[in-house]
């Protein structure tokens, strides 16, 4: 019955002894002041510091901002002990300090703002900016090569300033090459064919190009 007292006894003054909480707090950010955003960051400890052990594992992580806050339990022996804090795999090194802290009626703080070495991850948004400013500038381009290669034809020409080259026909008496409006007067001029025959001699020829396009 005694020994049950004494049990009962110190499992009453050890629950009622809570430890102080010491907070770690501030911004993490890249060396362009950047804010590392949504990064877990992690205490752990050196090899073979058994009196960093008990705060191994315990961490929080990065808001928007780049803000984070960590809450370690401690107790007046935890004083001077070395953590490592790691964020995206580069590591700081920060001492418990429970004397010269802001204190208030039995939790400590501290501000430890992080900036790491790395450069910030190109984002999403920027690489898509990228691909489509590329995009653009090449289809600008593509339409300049095409432009500048049909003013250097007569026809390209033409149709630069609006006005479309009249097509080319073949003749079916000389098989020369002339103008399709031109086709019928040369028929009547040059080979003398009368003037309704030249028209349908034309009217054949136009079909027959027109049926030869289709194919």
């Amino acid at each position: 019955m005694r020994m049950l007292s004494v049990v009962i006894l110190l499992l009453f003054t050890t629950s009622t002894v809570a430890a102080d909480t010491y907070t770690i707090y501030g911004i993490i950010k890249y060396p362009n002041n950047t804010a590392v955003q949504y990064e877990e960051i992690e205490v752990q400890c050196e090899p073979h510091a058994y009196d960093c052990a008990k705060f191994s594992g315990e961490g929080g992580m990065s808001d928007f901002g780049g803000g984070y806050r960590i809450e370690l339990p401690v107790e007046d022996q935890d004083e001077g002990i070395s953590i490592l804090l790691v964020v995206k795999g580069e590591t700081f090194e920060h001492q418990i300090s429970l004397q010269n802290q802001n204190q208030g009626e039995s939790d400590y703080s501290t501000m430890l703002n992080i900036t790491l070495d790395q450069e910030p991850p190109i984002s999403p948004l920027s690489t898509g900016l990228l691909c489509g400013t590329l995009f653009f500038i090449l289809v600008f381009a593509n339409v300049l090569v095409k432009t500048g290669r049909q003013l250097m034809t007569p026809e390209g020409r033409q149709r630069f300033q609006g006005r479309s080259p009249m097509p080319i026909t073949t003749c079916p008496i000389c098989d020369g090459k002339i103008r399709r409006h031109l086709l019928v007067r040369h028929l009547i001029v040059e080979h003398g064919i009368p003037p309704d025959k030249a028209g349908a001699m034309a009217g054949l020829q136009f079909s027959d190009e027109r049926q030869d396009l289709d194919t």
